[in-house]
């Protein structure tokens, strides 16, 4: 039984993307691999074991632009679901934050990235973007998202559960 549910239940991408605005200016970076490679991409990555989203997105804007942020809410959701050759059916869910700036300059890091700029926004006509991102910028823009709320599970549940972290948003 416990087989049969991990085998159904475990074969999930999540990501992280993130909106970080800065006097009227977005952060955006360019990646040295993949299908979006050479175009510009708000930036992100994939959530690693045991992390929260929040410190997932701040890590990886940190890692890939330098820019220290913090997450402010969640904005937007994508879930599809896309046939992997080597591993059959995989749900890939991205998540997309509003960031605060925190400090610091963009410096790609030549490894993902070979670009990290803050543009300005009524330039972004200018850069070839993902498809997704400018989706994204263009539809976000000025709009709020889910906060992250103050409930923590009681200790009871917590217990059961063996909830090492939790985060809420709404």
């Amino acid at each position: 039984m416990y087989s049969d549910y991990v085998s159904r239940h475990s074969l999930h991408k999540v990501g992280v993307g993130g909106l970080c605005f800065h006097e009227g200016k977005i952060l955006l970076i360019k990646y040295n691999y993949g299908l979006n490679k050479g175009k510009w991409n708000l930036p992100g990555g994939y959530v690693d074991l045991g992390e929260t989203l929040s410190s997932a997105i701040e890590r990886e804007v940190l890692e890939e632009t330098g820019v220290h942020t913090q997450a402010v809410d969640l904005t937007l959701i994508r879930h599809m679901n896309n046939e992997k050759k080597d591993r059959g059916l995989i749900s890939d869910i991205y998540i997309v934050f509003n960031l605060e700036y925190k400090g610091g300059e963009p410096v790609a890091d030549s490894v993902e990235t070979s670009e990290a700029v803050f543009i300005p926004l009524e330039e972004i006509t200018k850069y070839d973007l993902s498809n997704l991102s400018k989706y994204i910028i263009e539809y976000k823009v000025d709009k709020k998202g889910f906060p992250l709320l103050s409930y923590i599970p009681d200790k009871q549940i917590k217990e059961q559960l063996n909830i090492v972290n939790y985060e809420l948003y709404g």
